[in-house]
C-alpha cells in the first residue's frame, strides 16, 4: 500500500513551522535617540566648557601664556603651578583642616537626620506637621542671613576661631535637607515591615538601626554628598569664624594668596582645582547611589 502524499504533507507542515529556518527573518531597526539625549546632550557640552577652561588655565605656563583659538587649553601646557602652590603654601595643613570640618559635619547630619526622619516617618511625635513645615522653610533661609547672628553665637559659646564650632555650625544648616530626604526614603518602607518587626521583640531603636537604616542607603547617599560639597566648598562661614591662620581650610587659600597670584593666574586657578577633586571623587564614588536617592526623593 502507498501512503496518501496529503497525509505526509500535512504532517510535515507542522514541524516545518517549527524549524527556526523557515520563521521570517526582521530586519534590524536601529534606535533613534531620544529627545531627552539630544536636548541633554549640547548642555552637558555647555556645563563641560568652564571647567575646561578651569583646568587648561591651571596649566599656564608664566613663561609662555598663550592659549589656543578658543583660549580652553594652553599650547605648552605646564604643572609648574600646582609645584608652586604646593611648596609656597601649607597645602596639606588646610587640606585636613577642611577634613577635620567636613568629615564630621556629614557623619553628625546622617546621624541626627536619620534618626529624626524616623521618628517623624513612624513614631507619634506631637506637632508633626508644624516641625516638617519648619524645616522645609529653612531650607529656603540664605546664609547671609545668619552670619552675624552664628558669629554671635559662636563668641557666647567660646567656639569662634574654633573648628568645632564650624562643625556645629554645618551641622545645624545640613539637618533639614537630610531629614527631608531620608524621612522620603523611610515612608517608602512598608509599614507592615514595621511592625512585624515590633511583633518579633525587637525595639524601635533596632528597626531603626539594622531595617531603615540598610535600606536606605540611596538616601543616605544623597545626604553625605550634599552635605560635602557644603562644608567642603564654603568660603562665607571660615572666613568670618577663623582668625588664626593655622586652622583656615583649603577654600581660604585664594583669598590670602589674591594678590600674590593676580599677575599669576595659573597659579590661582590650580588652587581652586585642588578644591574640587575630592567632591569630584566623592561623587564618583556614590553617583550610582545618590541618582537613585534622588529619583526615590522625587517620588
Amino acid at each position: 500500500m502507498t501512503a496518501d502524499p496529503r497525509i505526509k504533507a500535512n504532517s510535515a507542515t507542522p514541524v516545518d513551522k517549527a524549524r527556526p529556518d523557515s520563521a521570517p527573518v526582521r530586519p534590524h531597526r536601529r534606535r533613534r535617540p531620544h529627545w531627552a539625549h539630544v536636548v541633554l546632550a549640547p548642555l552637558a557640552v555647555l556645563w563641560l566648557i568652564p571647567i575646561v577652561m578651569v583646568v587648561g588655565l591651571s596649566l599656564l605656563p608664566t613663561s609662555n601664556p598663550g592659549t589656543t583659538a578658543l583660549g580652553l587649553f594652553p599650547q605648552e601646557p605646564s604643572l609648574g603651578n600646582y609645584v608652586e602652590i604646593w611648596t609656597n603654601n601649607p597645602i596639606l595643613r588646610n587640606v585636613v583642616n577642611s577634613l577635620l570640618i567636613t568629615v564630621p559635619s556629614v557623619l553628625l547630619v546622617i546621624l541626627f537626620g536619620s534618626m529624626t526622619a524616623f521618628a517623624l516617618a513612624r513614631l507619634r511625635v506631637p506637632l508633626k506637621a508644624v516641625i516638617f513645615g519648619a524645616l522645609t522653610l529653612a531650607l529656603i533661609l540664605p546664609m547671609s542671613s545668619i552670619v552675624v547672628a552664628t558669629f554671635k553665637i559662636l563668641q557666647a559659646m567660646g567656639l569662634y576661631n574654633n573648628l568645632a564650632g564650624l562643625v556645629l555650625v554645618y551641622t545645624a544648616l545640613g539637618l533639614p535637607f537630610a531629614v527631608i530626604i531620608i524621612r522620603t526614603s523611610f515612608l517608602a518602607v512598608p509599614y507592615e515591615l514595621y511592625e512585624a518587626a515590633l511583633l518579633d521583640g525587637a525595639s524601635k531603636f533596632s528597626v531603626y538601626w539594622k531595617i531603615y537604616l540598610p535600606l536606605s542607603r540611596p538616601a543616605l547617599a544623597v545626604v553625605a554628598i550634599w552635605q560635602s560639597m557644603s562644608s567642603w566648598n564654603d568660603f562665607l562661614l571660615p572666613l568670618v569664624t577663623l582668625e588664626d591662620n593655622k586652622l583656615k581650610p583649603l577654600t581660604l587659600i585664594p583669598l590670602a594668596y589674591r594678590g600674590t597670584f593676580l599677575s599669576q593666574p595659573g597659579a590661582l586657578f590650580a588652587i581652586l582645582v585642588l578644591i574640587s577633586i575630592p567632591i569630584v571623587v566623592v561623587f564618583l564614588l556614590v553617583q550610582r547611589h545618590l541618582v537613585n536617592g534622588l529619583s526615590g526623593a522625587i517620588k
